[in-house]
């Protein structure tokens, strides 16, 4: 049996495996508490409902969106929701409330594992996720694993306008997270995404995001790159593929990396688990 997680800096998701293979049963899905502690016990109390007539867990497998340090023990770097969970012993806490070993990373390379193993990025060899979400995140997986990696990869966190021309002064750089992430909108525009309804304005996200799709290409290599998380809603595909085709058909005229909608929406985290345990034999 095993716990499979998702903890999102707005809400976690939660559900079982008998074979790590599919997901069995009801999932969970509760806010993310932002209080670390409370979010250990949160945790708990759903991982003993999820497991109370299940026998021995093998593993516990899941993402958080954070970063990690380079043991993978401790989280340095996460949104503004999480901040309290910063530096702490989060994988051997999480051992301990689980009562078996853990294996967490980053939430977007399980996202990206989910697209490789199970979704459109299936047969590519170089593959890039990128989630826009509260903020932007984003993966690399070759031959159908995580690419390796220093510091993680934060794609949000590329300087697309130098010149802080459209970011308004809320932010000292103009990131790609300012422009496009839900949390970058709010702060810019003072209105949540879900309330713009101005086409010119999501048109204008799909400039900016072609942008850095561009700037990940030249350093990232893809065969295929897959999108999600929810403002690709809002931001219009069509457009976005039009402009990023534009800009790559200056340096990368033919042989241009295929661009797909992401698939398995909110549940990304879960699938990416069940990859996870099957590419690296949990």
């Amino acid at each position: 049996m095993y716990l499979l997680f998702d903890i999102g800096g707005t809400r976690t998701r939660m559900a079982i495996s008998e074979d790590g293979k599919t997901i069995f049963g009801e999932k969970v899905v509760f806010e993310t508490p932002q209080n670390y502690a409370e979010g250990l016990e949160t945790f708990a109390k759903h991982a003993r409902e999820l497991l109370k007539n299940a026998p021995v867990l093998k593993a516990a497998v899941g993402g958080i969106a954070a970063s990690f340090n380079k043991s993978g023990t401790q989280i340095i770097g996460g949104g503004p929701q999480i901040k309290d969970w910063l530096q702490k012993p989060l994988r051997s806490d999480l051992e301990n409330v689980a009562n078996s070993k853990v294996f967490i990373v980053n939430d977007s390379m399980m996202g990206g594992l989910a697209q490789s193993y199970f979704g459109p990025a299936q047969g590519y060899p170089i593959s890039v996720y990128v989630t826009i979400s509260t903020g932007v995140g984003g993966a690399r997986i070759v031959d159908g694993k995580i690419d390796r990696n220093s510091l993680g990869f934060e794609p949000g966190w590329q300087i697309i306008d130098g010149g802080n021309a459209l970011c308004k002064g809320w932010s000292e750089h103009g990131y790609l997270a300012d422009y496009v992430g839900g949390m970058g909108i709010l702060k810019n525009e003072r209105k949540r995404p879900q309330d713009i309804n101005d086409t010119l304005f999501w048109e204008s996200r799909a400039d900016l995001l072609a942008i850095g799709l561009y700037n990940m290409t030249t350093m990232l290599s893809p065969d295929i790159i897959t999108l999600g998380g929810p403002m690709m809603k809002s931001i219009p595909f069509g457009r976005l593929e039009r402009k990023y085709r534009d800009l790559l058909n200056k340096v990368f005229p033919v042989e241009q990396p295929v661009l797909k909608m992401a698939q398995f929406g909110d549940d990304v985290g879960l699938y990416g688990a069940l990859a996870y345990i099957q590419m690296y034999g949990v």
